[in-house]
């Protein structure tokens, strides 16, 4: 399983792009920044999408995309709890912003086909075996694992400390997760449903103790503002704990 992160923030900038991650080319993670960081040749590619919720950031680039793959005959599925799924078809993709990407006439297949998963159900994507587990958040959110032949990748999605409740349904060997402040913001990452390097600490020893073992972990999602205090207060975690962090940057390329 190879891991492409194509934006690893929670703002979009110049120098920074909106969160979204892409396995094997074919299989995207939100779809944040899928646009601005493929080529029109790879983003006709993508052949399913996994949505981890609603919010901006994590769907915004759903309808660019639509446009550049609209004429080339290609459906791209998307996958997402009931909650996000009704929001895109009912707000993103209802045919007010962009044409209607569901039922175009226009081409002979719909661009996008929803598909809505059920928690702590598997479901099978290109040859991946996937499962949602519910996560702490703002909005309904789901965090996801995917697994192919002996890897298993879970992406929290956003969430907070209460993800570690989800520890007994899942096993990765990579974990994929948020971290959108420095731990000074730790009252608000717990009251909105984020993560700091502090409350990862707690998320992982809960980890630990329940599958005795500690998962490979890459940090994404990360607020700009606060992204220079999450990298310092990452580094002396792993002074303190022995785990290495991979930050992501986009464009970064990792073999899973």
């Amino acid at each position: 399983m190879r891991l492409r992160v194509l934006g690893a923030h929670n703002m979009e900038s110049r120098d920074t792009r909106m969160v979204s991650h892409l396995i094997d080319e074919v299989l995207a993670l939100d779809a944040g920044g899928l646009t601005r960081s493929l080529t029109f040749d790879e983003q006709k590619r993508i052949r399913a999408i996994i949505l981890s919720h609603r919010h901006f950031d994590h769907v915004k680039d759903l309808l660019p995309l639509g446009i550049a793959i609209r004429n080339s005959g290609v459906t791209v599925d998307i996958y997402a709890i009931q909650d996000t799924a009704d929001f895109i078809k009912s707000k993103l993709l209802d045919g007010s912003l962009f044409p209607d990407f569901l039922s175009s006439p226009s081409v002979e297949n719909p661009v996008f086909r929803v598909h809505v998963v059920e928690f702590k159900k598997e479901f099978q994507v290109l040859g991946y075996t996937a499962m949602a587990v519910p996560v702490p958040h703002a909005v309904p959110a789901a965090g996801f694992q995917i697994s192919s032949d002996d890897t298993k990748l879970f992406y929290t999605g956003d969430t907070g400390r209460g993800v570690a409740d989800i520890w007994p349904y899942v096993s990765p060997d990579v974990l994929l997760s948020e971290v959108t402040f420095g731990n000074e913001m730790e009252e608000t990452a717990d009251h909105v449903g984020h993560l700091t390097p502090a409350l990862l600490k707690e998320v992982l020893e809960k980890f630990k103790s329940q599958h005795n073992y500690t998962p490979r972990v890459i940090i994404a999602h990360m607020n700009p503002p606060w992204e220079d205090k999450i990298r310092q207060e990452l580094k002396e975690l792993t002074k303190e704990t022995g785990i290495e962090f991979q930050v992501a940057d986009a464009d970064t390329v990792i073999d899973l």
